[in-house]
C-alpha cells in the first residue's frame, strides 16, 4: 500500500492537529479534504458594518489587519527554502501544500482590504496601506524570522532546517499568529456584524492548525532521533524569550499599548500571557516539555 492511503481522513479539530503530532499522510489527507476559496466568502455585510464604525474602531481593525497582511505576505515568500531542503518526500509534499495555503490566505486579506476597507489601486495600494500601520514590534519579529530562513537558504543544513521549522511553524504560526487569531476572534462581535471576516478567520485558523501540525510532527521526530536537536531548539527558544520580553516592554512604553487594546481587546500583558500559554503547549506537543 502506498504511503498516502486512499482513505477518507478523520476530520481532526484544530487542537488535535496542533498538539498530537499526526502522521504526515494524515496531514496531507486533511489538506485534500478541506479545500476552500477566498472568492466564495460573502463580504457584503462586513463592508456595511465597517462603514458604520467610528474612526477609532476602524483604525483598530485596520491596524490588526496590517499585521495579517504582513504576516501572510512575508511567509508566502519565505517558504521556498523549506521546499528546496525538505529532508524527505513527505515533508516536501506538505510544504508544497502550505505554499498554496499561504497565498490563498493572502488573497483573502487582499479581498478584505478592497471590499471591506475600500482600498483601491490593487496590490501596491494595499501594501502601502498596510505599511502605514507598521510597528517596531512586528518589524523586529519578521526580521528575526527572515534571519532564520536566510540561514537555511544559505546552508541547507539539518540544523538550520530544524531551527527554521521551530521559528516558523512553532513560533511564528503556532504562537504569534495563533495568539492574534485567538484574541481577534472575539473582537468582531464588539465591532459589529462581520460574518465574512469571522468565516475567513475560521478557515485560515484550520489551515494554520495543520501547518503547526507539520512542525510538531517533524520536530517531535527530530527530538526523538537526534540528541543534538534539543540544543538547536534551546538556541531558538533563548532568542525568542529575549525578543518577546523586549516586545512587551516596547508595547508598554509606547502608544502601542492603546493600539493593542483597540486591535485585540487586551492589554499588552494579556497578549504576552496568551503567547506564553501557547508556547508551553507547542513545547509539550513536540516532547520538549513533559505533560
Amino acid at each position: 500500500m502506498s504511503t498516502f492511503e486512499r482513505t477518507a481522513p478523520k476530520d481532526f479539530g484544530n487542537d488535535e492537529l496542533e498538539e498530537k503530532g499526526r502522521p504526515f499522510r494524515s496531514l496531507y489527507a486533511h489538506w485534500e479534504a478541506h479545500q476552500w476559496s477566498p472568492l466564495a466568502i460573502d463580504l457584503t455585510t462586513d463592508a456595511a458594518s465597517f462603514e458604520a464604525l467610528d474612526d477609532e474602531a476602524r483604525h483598530g481593525l485596520i491596524w490588526a489587519f496590517a499585521h495579517r497582511f504582513h504576516a501572510e505576505f512575508n511567509v508566502a515568500s519565505l517558504l521556498a527554502p523549506f521546499l528546496q531542503y525538505a529532508p524527505h518526500y513527505e515533508m516536501q509534499l506538505l510544504i508544497s501544500t502550505q505554499v498554496a495555503d499561504e497565498h490563498r490566505h493572502l488573497q483573502s486579506v487582499l479581498r478584505i482590504y478592497e471590499e471591506v476597507f475600500g482600498v483601491r489601486g490593487g496590490f501596491e495600494a494595499i501594501r502601502d496601506a498596510a505599511d502605514a500601520n507598521r510597528d517596531i514590534i512586528s518589524d523586529t519579529l519578521y526580521g528575526e524570522l527572515d534571519a532564520k530562513i536566510q540561514n537555511l537558504a544559505r546552508t541547507g543544513s539539518e540544523e538550520d532546517y530544524v531551527k527554521a521549522v521551530v521559528s516558523y511553524h512553532l513560533l511564528a504560526e503556532g504562537v504569534g499568529a495563533r495568539t492574534a487569531q485567538n484574541l481577534t476572534a472575539g473582537q468582531y462581535e464588539k465591532f459589529g456584524e462581520f460574518p465574512g471576516l469571522a468565516q475567513g478567520q475560521r478557515l485560515v485558523a484550520r489551515d494554520e492548525a495543520r501547518h503547526i501540525g507539520i512542525g510538531v510532527t517533524y520536530i517531535r521526530q527530530m527530538l526523538a532521533q537526534k540528541a543534538e536537536a534539543r540544543d538547536w531548539v534551546d538556541a531558538i527558544l533563548d532568542e525568542f524569550a529575549l525578543v518577546a520580553s523586549t516586545a512587551l516592554e516596547t508595547a508598554l512604553a509606547t502608544d502601542m499599548h492603546d493600539q493593542v487594546i483597540a486591535g485585540y481587546g487586551v492589554e499588552p500583558t494579556g497578549f504576552y500571557e496568551e503567547a506564553i500559554r501557547l508556547l508551553q503547549i507547542r513545547m509539550r506537543s513536540v516532547g520538549y516539555l513533559e505533560d
